[in-house]
């Protein structure tokens, strides 16, 4: 209908997250992630697809402990933010970009914490 529409990330429900996995590189390590948290359902989907869910409120967390690449994150990490959300280090950092060798450490990419 051609309107305008805001986009907002939502905070974690108290009943339980919903999940964005990659579709292709599920690991142990994202298992392992899951079941440490209340979750209400796994979704798998293709990469910018999962920051997007994130940003519409449609989905929780999105964690991700596989090789990434700078250009794989960037555009769906700023979409995030500026729904916010977050996208961070397991260490609590943000994620940060002009790296040597653009590779991205293992994140977590959440909706408003």
């Amino acid at each position: 209908d051609g309107r305008r529409k805001s986009i907002q990330a939502r905070a974690l429900p108290a009943d339980g997250a919903v999940v964005v996995a990659s579709r292709n590189h599920r690991d142990a390590d994202t298992d392992d992630f899951i079941a440490r948290h209340r979750t209400v359902s796994v979704t798998s989907a293709g990469s910018a697809l999962k920051f997007g869910l994130l940003a519409k409120g449609e989905a929780d967390l999105y964690p991700r402990f596989g090789r990434t690449m700078e250009w794989d994150t960037a555009a769906g990490h700023a979409v995030l933010t500026a729904a916010g959300g977050s996208v961070k280090r397991l260490d609590g950092t943000v994620l940060e970009y002009g790296k040597p060798g653009l590779d991205n450490p293992a994140f977590v990419a959440r909706g408003v914490e």
